[in-house]
């Protein structure tokens, strides 16, 4: 095997450039990624190591390494297994190293010392030969102790399965959980994580269960990590992963506590009762004195049916001095001797354990709730009355209420309601006592018995206001809010001067949106209340009437009361913003978006933002209101930072969000011209040529696209195409309506097939529509292609002066000029004309207004085209 090129370095004796080499080709082999390609690196690294300290590289120039039959291990006196705790280090003896550098010899010593101490079972787990290993003074080397600081962890790496006092042993002298970061680039992030949890964790691998099985011949290495894997499998609740673990792990070792607890544990998780039973069983047998283990087998016997030897257990556990274990045991047997019929000696044992602990209060409540059972002999009596007779005593039905509502037993109260029917005979009363149990625990019950009490009530003709009142509270939380409003009318002229009464109207009134009403109410219950309180429902029955000023003087008061939440933030924003108080708004959204992630508060914060002329504020709210998935504004947050990018034309931007826009809203005429406009001021004709033609599609005769396509294929020089174009425009708009740049791009056309006088024409149309700048310049080289030089030079001025920083004007101007001086007119003389073609455009052509739609003008009112836009 070729060792160095495994490395991928050339042979060289220097340690340290191996072990750097073995860490970079770490992590190209990881062990849980590539387990085979780790084995030959590991291998390749122990033999260069080897090589490197005995001398021998010279030879393996010459003879492959394969060849040498010498391995690392013969150079290593083997030892006996002595199972005697005499041994020590010196029992351990190593062969004499072939190297001069004492610290290298000191690091190797130790290394194959710790291999040595790991692979003998019996003195891995001697935490007294692993003391003396660190304690051993020719280690004490500061150089040897940086060295072993990751030699040791890289042997380690593959020999992890140490007792604990071990791990942190080598812990304290090497201090790995300390410098963790400087060794996650030598080793993975899980054996790091295993050596931190061995370290810092209080569960111990209890190896010592283990020595006879290993002198038996047990894979100790993995078996323990069938067991630690199937033991974390069990924390994290991967109970398939635990199944499978933990059964290949007992097909290795049948006897270990550790593991049969594992499985106990397991068992009880799937509910395999019987399972956890034969564990526990087992376990007490190991240990017949842990407490943990008696009390997990008494509670499976008594899952499984054996109460009788449940009891036995529990009564031995009961015995304990400390609460934690006599508590819980206690409690089961007297589950036990219920079971079995045995009530009486409930008491006796909770009595007895009450006379060997008295200050345990948690006994005396015991033996207190098992007396009051046979103080519920009254109770059993009527209750089997109730079940004998077919119409039962009422004044016995009501008792019975009277003695379950003692005992603070509702449910048995509503349990008996329950199988009432139609001929059973109670008072108004009666049925109410039982709709204010139902109150706590089923409101559609509690309102069916409070019909009744009302009904009989009114029988009798008697108005039972507790029962209305009851019946108020009982539909106001049940939403039932116009069946509040007559129960309220009636109990407003029975209990005037009670504010609660006015208080469910007025919460009626506003669910129905009736908040007019509401407001009368909620004062009259805040005048009765010494002119306080109510504020919430006031509040936003304010906000409802939109009368903000007395909705945010609500909202206001009501938090100053201490009730603060992100909804209340969000109203009194919203509020504030409709009365113009904006910075209060704004400082009210953010407070609510710091309690609670509500997108619509980012709404009506970019909204607020807006009013203020914060374009960049409103901007970044957009974002983070789109960005939080909310839809519910979405269409108005892309219309609106689309238009606020447009006016600062950031063409590409505002593009983005009108086609994002667009793709919300399909039907929308608009978004293909915003579209189009962008593409345009982008000069990307291509793209915005894609999206005229579709509005071409659904408008074949629509000016402005008719036009903008003229202008794109000037733009892009394709004559002939150009000519069609400007013809169809011609044909398809009405006169009135032509737009001047058709008669400038037509000039424009005629003027590069140099048809100068039709040229000429043409330009001036577009001249006498206003538009100056191209065309001038154009009419400039139009004229002294003509041979009218004074006509070009008046021209050439003015599209200077309209202007004035166009390079391409002042150079045709100063060109112009030049060939009307002297020279320039002798040459005319001789009917020579000087002029045979214009400078080359260098700057992109002026355009026209791309908003100059009937359709966009109204709603963006941007003039697009500015000398500054080209600059």
């Amino acid at each position: 095997m070729d060792y160095w090129g495994i490395l991928g370095i050339e042979p060289t004796e220097d340690l340290s450039a191996i072990r750097k080499a073995y860490t970079s080709q770490l992590k190209h082999n990881h062990p849980e990624d590539n387990p085979e390609g780790f084995k030959k690196l590991r291998a390749a690294y122990e033999q260069t190591r080897k090589m490197a300290s005995t001398g021998m590289i010279a030879s393996t120039t010459d003879t492959p390494l394969e060849d040498d039959p010498t391995d690392y291990a013969d150079h290593i006196t083997e030892v006996g297994a002595d199972p005697s705790q005499n041994i020590h280090i010196g029992d351990l003896p190593i062969g004499t190293l072939k190297q001069e550098d004492p610290v290298v010899e000191a690091v190797k010593h130790f290394i194959d010392s710790t291999i040595k101490l790991y692979d003998d079972f019996d003195s891995r787990i001697r935490y007294d030969l692993w003391m003396q290993l660190v304690e051993d003074e020719q280690f004490w080397s500061i150089q040897v102790r940086e060295i072993l600081h990751t030699e040791l962890l890289m042997v380690l790496s593959e020999r992890n399965w140490l007792p604990i006092s071990v791990w942190r042993l080598l812990d304290e002298t090497f201090e790995w959980t300390d410098n963790e970061f400087q060794l996650t680039e030598q080793f993975s992030s899980s054996f790091l994580s295993h050596v931190h949890y061995q370290c810092h964790s209080p569960y111990d691998l209890q190896l010592e269960h283990l020595q006879q099985a290993v002198a038996e011949g047990l894979p100790i290495d993995e078996y323990v990590y069938l067991r630690e894997y199937a033991r974390r499998a069990i924390i994290h609740q991967d109970l398939n992963i635990a199944h499978e673990m933990l059964g290949r792990a007992y097909e290795l070792c049948e006897q270990d506590p550790v593991l049969l607890r594992l499985i106990g544990r397991y068992s009880i998780n799937v509910e395999d009762w019987e399972t956890a039973l034969h564990m526990y069983s087992r376990l007490a047998v190991i240990s017949p004195d842990d407490p943990q283990i008696l009390r997990h087998l008494a509670d499976m016997l008594l899952k499984t049916g054996h109460a009788e030897e449940a009891l036995s257990v529990n009564m031995q556990l009961s015995e304990a001095a400390e609460p934690v274990i006599y508590s819980p045991a206690l409690s089961s047997a007297a589950q036990c001797l219920a079971l079995l019929g045995r009530n009486r000696e409930v008491i006796d044992l909770y009595q007895t354990a009450l006379e060997r602990f008295p200050a345990d209060l948690e006994l005396r409540t015991r033996l207190w709730q098992v007396r009051n059972e046979y103080e519920l002999v009254r109770i059993a009596s009527l209750e089997a009355e109730l079940q004998d007779s077919p119409l039962p005593v009422t004044e016995h039905i009501e008792e019975l209420i009277e003695l379950y509502l003692l005992r603070k037993r509702s449910d048995k109260v509503l349990s008996m309601f329950a199988g009432f029917d139609s001929k059973v005979q109670l008072s108004g009363n009666a049925w109410f006592s039982v709709a204010q149990i139902a109150y706590e625990v089923d409101l559609n019950l509690a309102l069916t018995y409070l019909n009744q009490a009302i009904e009989i009530a009114n029988a009798q003709a008697v108005v039972h206001t507790e029962a209305l009142y009851l019946r108020t509270k009982v539909n106001y939380d049940l939403d039932y809010y116009e069946d509040m409003i007559p129960d309220g009318l009636i109990l407003k002229e029975y209990m005037p001067e009670v504010p609660e009464v006015y208080y469910y109207l007025g919460e009626a009134y506003r669910m129905l949106d009736q908040n007019e009403l509401s407001v009368d109410h909620y004062l009259q219950a805040r005048s009765l209340n010494g002119h306080t309180g109510y504020n919430y429902g006031l509040a936003f029955s304010y906000y409802s009437l939109e009368q903000y000023e007395e909705a945010v003087t609500c909202f206001e008061t009501y938090m100053q009361e201490g009730n603060k939440s992100a909804s209340l933030y969000y109203y009194l924003g919203i509020s504030y913003m409709n009365i113009d108080r904006l910075e209060e708004a704004i400082a009210c959204f953010q407070a609510c978006l710091k309690m609670e992630d509500m997108p619509s508060a980012l709404y009506y914060l970019f909204k607020t933002y807006q009013r203020q002329s914060k374009i960049d504020l409103t901007l970044s709210t957009i974002e983070l209101y789109l960005n939080s998935g909310e839809t519910s504004y979405k269409e108005e947050a892309l219309g609106l930072a689309a238009d606020l990018y447009f006016a600062r034309k950031n063409w590409s931007i505002a593009h983005d969000f009108y086609l994002a826009l667009h793709h919300e809203l399909l039907d929308a005429s608009m978004l293909p011209k915003m579209i189009a406009i962008c593409l345009l001021a982008e000069r990307k004709f291509e793209e915005a040529a894609v999206w005229i033609r579709k509005i071409l599609n659904k408008e074949p005769q629509n000016p402005w696209a008719l036009l903008q396509m003229v202008r794109i294929l000037a733009e892009q020089k394709r004559w002939e195409e150009l000519d069609t174009a400007i013809v169809h425009y011609y044909k398809t708009v009405e006169p009135t309506k032509i737009d001047g740049y058709s008669y400038f791009y037509g000039g424009l056309h005629l003027y590069e097939a140099r048809k100068y006088d039709v040229a000429r024409k043409m330009l001036t149309r577009a001249y006498e529509f206003g538009l100056r700048g191209d065309t001038c310049s154009l009419l400039s080289l139009t004229y002294m292609h003509l041979g009218q030089g004074e006509q070009a030079l008046a021209y050439a001025r003015e599209a200077v002066a309209d202007r004035p920083h166009h390079a391409d004007y002042i150079a045709r101007l100063q060109d112009i000029e030049e060939r009307l001086s002297q020279r320039g007119a002798w040459f005319n003389k001789l009917k020579f004309n000087l002029f045979q073609g214009g400078l080359k455009q260098t700057e992109p052509l002026q355009f026209p207004d791309l908003l100059n739609d009937e359709e966009l003008r109204p709603y963006y009112n941007v003039e697009v085209f500015n000398d500054a836009f080209f600059a």
